[in-house]
Formats: structure tokens, sequence, C-alpha cells
């Protein structure tokens, strides 16, 4: 398994060790196909391991390269870009950005391991240091009141030892695991301790810059911009990807209140921000009107639902066309216009003009062509009508 998907399997959990009901109360469900191998997964970084996202490398480094900014040191609310080596004590290297695009996070957001958070405050640009983190600072010690057996006749079909599942609870929440062991009986041993568990972490860590992550605000010389929100927008996201005429993508959040938004604020729905897609277009090649028959194939029925997107409910998963001019806006309401009078209902999908459009973390950038969950990329070829899978 690779240090995104770990990173997405085991989002939260690491972070906040979860405290709720006694896992004998929690229901298995299977989770992944894809058996993760003898260690399991080991991403250090909770959700946000390193992945490449949609923009360009000057957007990237435009902070770092402002007068100054050598003398900036990272404090809480600065997203940085950091590359690291990560150690155990015997000198394993369980994970590093070598090879590929630097980690990015905001500090303060609690998007990283503490310890990890506390060595990148107070760095510039530049910088290097090395750092020993004990458990109680990364992933906490091993509890074995997270671990459980499932009697075989209460396990789903097909599971194998390594691999990653979903414990369900009582609410809302699904709590990741791995299976462990099966016995000769079929009885299935679940460990829901974050495979770091009890490790002192020792990370080389260099900090490369800081990230801007508000997206620009005028488009590259020839294209233009549309903004759109239809539910989780890892899917949305590669719809665009495969659109003819379409130069360039990325996912972020539109139209809240605040700055800055995590993805973390965002779920909560306190932040008012939608999650969005930021479109980069050649209008020789494609109109937006026909970027618009893209995105309702994406919203579907839910165009005629208040706050949700399939079974994924709250603001953050509302429609939106989000215009960046005239133009835009009056397709947008002719749009609305003729799918309501096909419908013969009302049409709930927001049409406003485009806020600031705040980047959301890298690991969500091109995620579903990246391999997604299980580590299964999709294509992204200009026409492709293979099936989105929206987890991957």
């Amino acid at each position: 398994m690779t240090a995104m998907q770990c990173a997405t399997a085991w989002r939260g959990l690491a972070l906040r060790p979860w405290q709720g009901q006694a896992l004998s109360q929690a229901r298995l469900y299977r989770y992944s196909a894809r058996p993760t191998g003898a260690t399991g997964c080991q991403a250090p970084l909770a959700s946000l391991a390193a992945a490449t996202i949609g923009c360009t490398a000057g957007l990237r480094r435009n902070l770092a390269m402002a007068a100054g900014d050598e003398q900036r040191v990272a404090a809480d609310g600065d997203a940085v870009l950091i590359n690291y080596t990560g150690k155990l004590k015997d000198g394993t290297v369980f994970d590093s950005t070598a090879g590929r695009s630097p980690l990015t996070f905001t500090l303060g957001s609690g998007q990283v391991i503490p310890g990890f958070e506390e060595a990148v405050r107070g760095l510039k640009p530049g910088d290097e240091t090395e750092v020993s983190i004990p458990p109680e600072k990364a992933y906490g010690e091993r509890n074995e009141a997270l671990v459980m057996t499932v009697p075989a006749d209460k396990a789903p079909q097909g599971l194998e030892e390594g691999m990653s599942v979903e414990l369900g609870t009582t609410g809302a929440r699904k709590i990741p695991a791995m299976v462990t062991q099966i016995a000769a009986d079929g009885t299935v041993t679940i460990d829901a301790n974050p495979p770091l568990a009890g490790q002192t972490l020792n990370f080389k860590i260099g900090f490369v810059e800081f990230k801007e992550l508000l997206a620009p605000s005028t488009p590259p010389a020839g294209k233009e911009f549309a903004t759109f929100a239809a539910g989780c927008f890892w899917g949305v996201e590669i719809a665009f990807q495969r659109a003819p005429g379409v130069t360039g993508t990325s996912v972020g959040y539109a139209q809240g209140q605040s700055e800055k938004p995590t993805y973390e604020e965002v779920c909560t729905g306190s932040s008012g921000h939608t999650e969005a897609v930021r479109v980069v277009y050649d209008p020789s090649a494609v109109s937006f009107e026909q970027l618009l028959e893209t995105f309702w194939e994406r919203v579907g029925k839910n165009a005629t639902t208040l706050n949700r997107a399939g079974n994924d409910e709250g603001t953050q998963y509302r429609s939106g066309i989000y215009y960046h001019n005239d133009e835009q806006k009056a397709a947008a309401e002719a749009s609305i216009k003729s799918l309501e009078e096909r419908l013969g209902e009302k049409v709930v999908t927001e049409v406003e003009a485009a806020a600031p459009f705040w980047l959301a973390e890298e690991v969500h950038q091109q995620y579903l062509a990246k391999g997604g969950r299980f580590g299964q990329p999709q294509s992204v070829e200009k026409g492709s009508k293979e099936e989105i899978r929206c987890y991957g």
C-alpha cells in the first residue's frame, strides 16, 4: 500500500486516537480488496502524505520568492512544503518524500502528528533539522482495547491477513483497522491501532518553502476559469480532467467565510465552504455550455436535493456554479431553467459569483487519477467513458 493510500485509510485516527464505544460493539465492513502486505500501512503523517498538486510550480513557490521571505519563520496558520525521511529505531525507513513532491500542511491545524508539527515551527526556507518523536507525540502507545476478534459467521467474505477494513459504529464515523490474523476456524482478529503506535519516530526534516493557498484570480493567457461544486470533489475533478478543452484542474474550497480553510474545517460545515473544482479551459476548444453538460452529469438527481450528493450530506456538498463573468452567469441560469422545465421540479443548485478559491491539501489533488484509496489509477484520457469510482 502506498503512503497516500495509508494516509487516507488512517486519516484522523492516528492524529486523534478514537476514544469512543467499545470495539466489541462495532460492525465490521470490508474496506479494501488489496492486501497491504506483512507490515501494513505505515504512512507517518496522517491525511497529508505528499502527492502532486495540479498547479504550476510558480504558484507553489511564489511566497518563497517574495522579498524578505528568507527571514520569515514558520508559525501557526502558515502552509508549508516539507521534505522528510522517517526512520524507526533500527534505522528502517518507513516513509520519505524522496522521489516525490514535498509534503504540504498548515501549521496549527492538526493535520500531522504533533511532534512533527513542533519540529517545523520556527524553521525558515532552506533549514534542516533532525528530531526524535516519542509515541506520545506521534501515534500514541498501543492500546489492546483496540484489538477485537470477529467470529467467522460475522466476518465479510474475502478477508485476507493484512487487508484494511472499516469498523462501523452506531454513529456515522467509520474506524479504519487491519486484519492481523485469520484462524483455522475462520475467526478474524482486527487491530484498530495505528500501524506505528508505540514507535519512536526519527525524522530528518528539510523546510522547502511556504505555500500559497489562495488560487490565482486571473487565468493563464488565452484560457478561462470555471468553478463548479457537485459533491465530493474527487469524482468531479476527474470528470473535468477527461473533458476535451480542459487544460488544468484543481480541487479546493469555495464560497465560504473564513480564510485558509482546512479539509477538517470544511467537513464540519462551520466555514461555509463547499468542495469545488477550479477548471482551466481553452474557450476556442470547449464552450462553457459544454462544461455545464459535464457538470450536470455529475450532479445528477442531486440537482433537486439541497446539501446532498449521493450518501454525503452537509453544506460542503451543496451543488453550485460559480461564474467568473456575465456570460457564464447567463449560461448557468439558462441551464437551470431548462433543467427545471425537463424535471418539473425546482433545481437547488446555487449560482453565485466566484469567491476566492482556496486550494485543498495536496493529497486531494488529482486524487483518483493517482490511485485513490485503493491505489488503482483511473483514466484521465480525454473523452474517456470509464466509470468513475468515487473513492478509487
